[in-house]
């Protein structure tokens, strides 16, 4: 079916998945056939499929048995071509078959197919159905079985018919249609959801009787404390049948394939697990520590993509300013950790504000695209724990931010998919080794280095690709080289440097942020004047004066004057103090450098127009003092409303915009 553009509100993850394969040693047992024979080794296969079985150190998909009817032989039909390479003879070896017509031998299923032979057969994660599968493969990929209602054997699946809104329906009611074509987007297969469908109705069961022993077992004693749990318990619920909202939407390359849902785990019933899975959850965020078993807990999102923990603040006794803040954090020990190797859909990692204990490690994390690890507490070596990270080529973005202890940027040499870099804050003094190499991240489109004391400033030759660079607080003295009218494409940030003149082969665009620099060269400061009326947004803006008083704008005033001004200034009480503080930002502006005479002109023509408007145009003129953050484009505007107001008022200033200087 066709695939469905991503709606408003969606998370978009950009994770393309693909089945592994073992390299385990094919220890079969020969076959009376020739064909392959018994595996005596481990998969991931639903230990469901035969009594009692259980196996707490693998989350398994739930095994969908599809039932068809097809009309009774008097002689079963002998198993089609594509199914020779999987089948084996193996009756006298195997046990007998249970009510599902699978047998377990060594923790491997394997399905009856005709003329009583079998096959190794495994839950495909993506769909739920059973699938062929090899001795040597981690996740099947052989072809789709269903198993026949008369006969009971399995056979091969041999067409494919589209999900619709009543298949859905039938087992859910309730479900809008949008719900429902949530669903088809995620499950087009109709076979794949109706096993799905089925697992989500039996679950949804257990979960509603679960969560409702919780909030009886726990409104006695934390009434308060259920209260905040249940908005999270009636999301659960609506998640694990397909229904969520469109803000609570995961998508995949324009596709939907689950939802996110954020877990405060400070009022999470503490060793408290629910018995069923959530395959529809695919982007799980807990704040708090995490006080339960990371093995179990986990275990209940077997299909998560994105996972982030983070610290969540926490109000203490008291009121207003003597009430005690304190923030939980999480804390990433070696259990965690080994769970995580355990997601094998995890491509997004966000560790905020957490205490690490020693040894952490992203060994074994071989989707991972998207890591950040923020104010990493107890991290010894970050440096050390990303340069080992595994299949460095495949991640997209790595965000380290806000980690002082770091002082060595990782290597970036060989990360060719890297698109955004954030090592600001971090208290490095070079930039990181690999990047604008020809081995580097050549895709790289946002560079956050701001807040470290470089010693060089990086060139940008060869960024092509770059939209965004900060390089704020970096006591960079003058701009990166490799600067042209399209690198960057959006934003360029240096401000707080020691910037103090503009290169003219450099265009002042908008997003460029130049704040805190001493710019003092006359032809750069006309260039940030055209700059903001050309984009309407300040590029830089000097300190404003501590002078308060009107001798800010009384230099070269003929003495004649003074007096009239003086009293022009003065008529402006405290209820007009607005007045006063807007013309004040005036003096941060590159005009009052480079232009004060006649800034100053126009400053008193407007103070005189202020004092004669009525309360209407007073009013109008008020709101653009107040709400407009560019001081150059106020005056500009508060001199466009008085023209509007009056076409025909007198005295209007004579200026004109000062003439872009000349590129030799």
């Amino acid at each position: 079916m066709p695939v469905k553009p991503p709606r408003g509100g969606g998370t978009h993850v950009d994770v393309p998945g693909s089945p592994g394969r073992s390299v385990d040693v094919d220890t079969s047992l020969p076959g009376p056939s020739g064909r392959r024979g018994v595996d005596s080794g481990i998969t991931l296969d639903n230990p469901q499929s035969r009594a009692g079985a259980t196996d707490t150190d693998v989350t398994h998909p739930a095994p969908a048995v599809v039932v068809q009817t097809i009309p009774v032989e008097t002689r079963l039909p002998t198993p089609q071509p594509a199914l020779d390479h999987y089948v084996i003879n193996a009756r006298a070896i195997l046990p007998e078959v249970n009510s599902e017509g699978l047998t377990v031998f060594k923790k491997r299923t394997y399905a009856e197919v005709a003329d009583g032979e079998f096959v190794l057969v495994a839950v495909d994660p993506e769909t739920g159905l059973h699938r062929a599968k090899l001795p040597g493969e981690l996740l099947p990929s052989g072809p789709v079985l269903l198993r026949d209602t008369d006969s009971g054997i399995w056979r091969l699946r041999e067409d494919v018919t589209s999900t619709n809104r009543a298949q859905v329906k039938k087992y859910f009611p309730e479900a809008t249609d949008q719900h429902a074509d949530d669903f088809i987007d995620r499950f087009d297969d109709s076979d794949a959801a109706e096993a799905e469908l089925k697992r989500i109705q039996v679950g949804f069961l257990q979960l509603d009787r679960d969560l409702s022993v919780w909030e009886r077992k726990f409104k006695h004693v934390d009434h308060y404390g259920v209260e905040r749990l249940q908005p999270v318990w009636r999301k659960l619920r609506r998640l694990y049948k397909w229904q969520g909202e469109p803000e609570e939407r995961v998508y995949h390359e324009g596709r939907l394939v689950g939802f996110k849902i954020e877990i405060d785990l400070t009022i999470w019933p503490i060793h408290q697990y629910l018995s069923t899975r959530f395959s529809s959850i695919v982007s799980l965020t807990l704040r708090g520590e995490i006080p339960l078993n990371p093995k179990v807990f986990l275990a209940q999102f077997p299909n998560i993509e994105i996972l982030t923990a983070a610290s969540q603040m926490r109000l203490g006794p008291g009121m207003g300013l003597n009430r005690q803040i304190t923030y939980v954090r999480p804390s990433i020990g070696p259990d965690i950790v080994e769970q995580l190797t355990k997601l094998p859909r995890l491509r997004e990692l966000d560790l905020q504000d957490c205490n690490f204990q020693p040894g952490f490690s992203l060994a074994g994390m071989t989707e991972l695209q998207i890591l950040k690890l923020v104010n990493a507490r107890g991290m010894s070596d970050l440096t050390t724990v990303v340069n080992e990270m595994p299949d460095r080529a495949r991640l997209q973005v790595l965000d380290l931010h806000q980690n002082a202890f770091l002082r060595v940027a990782p290597d970036v040499t060989g990360m060719y998919a890297l698109r955004v870099l954030n090592l600001s804050q971090t208290g490095i003094n070079q930039a990181p080794v690999g990047l604008g190499t020809e081995n580097g991240p050549s895709r790289l489109e946002v560079l956050k280095l701001g807040g470290n004391s470089l010693s060089i400033v990086p060139s940008l030759k060869g960024m092509t690709a770059l939209q965004e660079l900060d390089l704020s607080s970096t006591v960079a003295d003058k701009f990166p080289e490799g600067i042209t009218s399209e690198i960057p494409g959006k934003i360029l940030n240096l401000a707080n440097n020691h910037i103090a003149s503009i290169p003219e082969s450099v265009e002042i665009r908008a997003g460029f942020n130049l704040m805190g620099n001493p710019v003092s060269d006359p032809a750069s400061l006309r260039r940030l004047i055209h700059a903001r009326i050309k984009t309407g947004t300040d590029s830089w803006l000097g300190e404003e004066s501590l002078d308060r008083s009107a001798y800010l704008w009384l230099r070269n005033v003929p003495p004649k004057e003074l007096s009239e001004k003086l009293s022009l200034w003065d008529s402006f009480g405290d209820s007009e103090r607005h007045v006063m503080t807007g013309i004040r930002k005036l003096s941060g502006t590159p005009e009052f450098h480079v232009e004060y005479p006649l800034l100053q002109r126009r400053v008193w023509w407007f103070l005189e127009v202020y004092v004669k408007a009525d309360a209407s145009e007073k009013a109008r003129l008020t709101d653009i003092l107040i709400n407009e953050p560019s001081p150059g484009k106020m005056l500009d505007r508060l001199e466009a409303e008085i023209r509007a107001y009056d076409s025909g008022r007198q005295n209007q200033p004579l200026h004109h915009l000062p003439k872009r200087p000349k590129l030799d």
